[in-house]
């Protein structure tokens, strides 16, 4: 700590990191919690800025020194890290895992992981769960910012002779140039580079440099402090708890917690710091800023690995508060005895010290990676067996799902094949979301195809329902159109529904699901059609893939009991409960069906039942719908409603023609 120590820029770091942790933990309602990287993002441009122009006015400005500071800020804690990951990624991890997490070991001394990673996939993707050293692309991309901004600082001040307006002017066009670049990446589907390159990110460190140079006076203590303050804080909260992860970050979607970040910093300054007590909130706050680095650094690998330490690749509540009492733990002992000694400059005293001991660790780091990599290539047959299992991560859904035509279609409404009736069988109507979907292939495999016909209307995350006025997805507010439109004009057999009804009901939502499906269901009874409701699928605590590789890699016999979500249980009886079976509705039960005193099935064959963490494989398909397909048939009616009921209003046209 300086003499020109922030407490509260302390207090935003901590604002940030327990952002970053309580999403990656999983915390209530903590939804946006990855945005504390920009807000890191922020508050490193305003620091870096500030030092530069700073000594660079006083006429004492070195790279030397300004890159002294930031190796003795960034690598040691870092470095220490990566060494102590790379132990339990000897043997937790696939080999491929094993060959991956080695390469970006090599990346993190290279500066140049947000490049790597950005390779593999995306930050949200599934995969990312299995990446211990994923977090440090950040660094990577502030290791990159470090090595551009003071030459870029250094130029214009050289050339600028003493006008002022140059810098802010020069870092303003970078900034927009560098906004514009990241908005126009996550228009053309490119979210991914947006969020890993430097160049889409450099707008976020360069709002903090224009607070730090931009000369504004701060609002005056009181109530204007107070209110920027306060109006800081709600732009911060807001996509902390509300924004969600997915490609629309980070673009527009950014700009309000770096906003909110760079208010917050430019409202504290000149605010002095005060006297507080030890255990006070704020004082405990800034104690979790001070040690923030080392938080970042440790909290994502203890979580990957601790993960990889279950069967199930799930913690609950209480694991999860453990895990996060021994990353404080762990974090502290980091700070204390990697980080201070070296800012302190107890340990490698002079410039020449510092650059020479990262300059041999980086060596060391990177002959440990290499050796690490050679290692890799050997697995045993359990190691091949595991990766045989992970690679059904990747599987390839959309022929068994008809993506497309009959699902995820690029307006919400299916291919009138799709809906195409055949005179003289069946036809029953699958209706629903990918759940719908994923049982059309089972479907088609138990019924006799000669008597029956499917046809399939389905969108991801779309309820069947008609209240198309309660789906917020415009695809699903098509697919409810189409069907309003379809089934007032024809009559299936039978309507088969289905859906994640888990995720329809999740609270406070379960009562509004069953309004809306009932009144469909009153409707589709109204119109003398049919309807079998399908219960609430088996559901996984995690990808199954992933369960089922890392228990054979261990020699652990799966077990349903910690594989199988049980609050599927709980909803299927409330919804047996809820719409129970009548003279139209039938309502089966899946989990019934499937699982015998809740053994459910992980495996169909020699094939996962599912390739994420519910939706079914082909042969998953086969096998659920083998044991639901007799139950369904037995509710149709005669084959050849259809063709009547066409036929039924060809008449009823034609009479109303005549009587006109």
């Amino acid at each position: 700590m300086t003499p020109t120590h922030r407490e509260d820029i302390d207090w935003l770091r901590a604002i940030a990191v327990l952002s970053v942790i309580g999403f990656h933990f999983e915390a209530p309602a903590i939804f946006g919690g990855f945005v504390g990287v920009d807000i890191f993002f922020v508050i490193s441009g305003y620091l870096i800025t500030g030092i530069i122009a700073s000594e660079m006015a006083q006429g004492r400005f070195s790279f030397a020194r300004f890159y002294d500071r930031r190796v003795r800020r960034l690598l040691p804690a870092l470095y220490v890290m990566v060494a102590c990951a790379a132990i339990p990624a000897s043997w937790d991890l696939l080999s491929s895992e094993r060959a991956e997490f080695f390469r970006s070991a090599a990346a993190v001394v290279t500066f140049t992981s947000n490049i790597f990673f950005w390779q593999q996939s995306g930050y949200f993707d599934h995969a990312a769960v299995e990446k211990p050293l994923l977090h440090t692309w950040s660094l990577a991309v502030e290791e990159q910012f470090y090595l551009v901004l003071p030459v870029v600082i250094w130029a214009v001040l050289r050339l600028a002779r003493g006008r002022k307006l140059a810098l802010p002017l020069t870092l303003s066009l970078l900034a927009a140039a560098s906004f514009a670049l990241s908005v126009m990446l996550i228009r053309s589907q490119a979210s991914v580079t947006a969020f890993f390159l430097s160049p889409p990110r450099a707008w976020e460190f360069l709002l903090g440099s224009l607070i730090a140079i931009s000369g504004l006076p701060a609002p005056r203590p009181g109530l204007a402090q107070r209110s920027a303050r306060a109006l800081a804080l709600l732009l911060l909260a807001i996509p902390i708890l509300s924004l969600r992860p997915g490609s629309g970050f980070p673009g527009a979607n950014a700009l309000a917690p770096c906003l909110g970040a760079a208010l917050f910093l430019w409202s504290g300054e000149g605010v002095p710091n005060r006297p507080r007590s030890p255990l006070s909130p704020l004082a405990v706050a800034g104690f979790v800023g001070r040690i923030s680095y080392s938080l970042y650094l440790w909290h994502w690998p203890l979580f990957a690995f601790a993960r990889f330490a279950k069967p199930g690749l799930a913690l609950d509540g209480w694991e999860r508060a453990g895990l996060f009492a021994l990353t404080v733990a762990v974090a502290t002992l980091s700070w204390r005895y990697v980080e201070q000694p070296f800012r302190e400059r107890r340990l490698a005293a002079t410039p020449r010290a510092a650059f020479g001991l990262a300059a041999l660790a980086s060596v060391l780091l990177l002959a440990g990676s290499s050796l690490g990599l050679l290692r890799s290539g050997a697995g045993s047959d359990m190691d091949a067996e595991a990766q045989r299992l992970d690679a059904y991560n990747d599987y390839d859904m959309k022929p068994v799902y008809r993506y497309g035509s009959c699902f995820t279609t690029p307006d919400g409404r299916v291919a009138e094949d799709c809906l195409r009736a055949e005179t003289g069988k069946t036809n029953i109507l699958l209706w629903g979301d990918s759940f719908a979907a994923h049982a059309y292939h089972g479907l088609k495999a138990q019924l006799d195809p000669a008597t029956v016909n499917i046809m399939q209307a389905s969108q991801p995350t779309c309820m069947p329902t008609f209240s198309a006025e309660t789906q917020g997805v415009p695809a699903c507010r098509a697919l409810a159109v189409q069907m309003r439109e379809f089934l007032a004009a024809h009559r299936p057999d039978l309507v088969v529904m289905a859906a994640d009804w888990l995720e329809d009901a999740r609270p406070p939502r379960f009562a509004g699901m069953l309004h809306d499906l009932q009144q469909t269901l009153a409707r589709l009874g109204e119109a003398g059609i049919p309807v079998v409701l399908l219960g609430p699928a088996v559901q996984f605590r995690e990808r199954l893939p992933s369960m089922l590789a890392r228990a054979t890699l261990r020699g652990i016999t799966p077990d349903p009991d910690t594989f199988v979500r049980s609050d599927v249980f709980a909803l299927d009886q409330a919804m047996q409960a809820a719409l129970p079976s009548g003279a139209r509705l039938t309502y089966v039960s899946i989990l019934s069906a499937v699982c015998a005193q809740h053994g459910c099935p992980l495996m169909a064959g020699e094939v996962p039942l599912s390739f994420d963490h519910a939706h079914l494989t082909a042969e998953g398909s086969v096998l659920v719908m083998g044991k639901v397909a007799p139950l369904i048939l037995p509710r149709a009616t005669r084959p050849g409603s259809i063709q009547e009921a066409d036929d039924r209003a060809h008449q009823a046209g034609r009479e109303g023609a005549r009587d006109d």
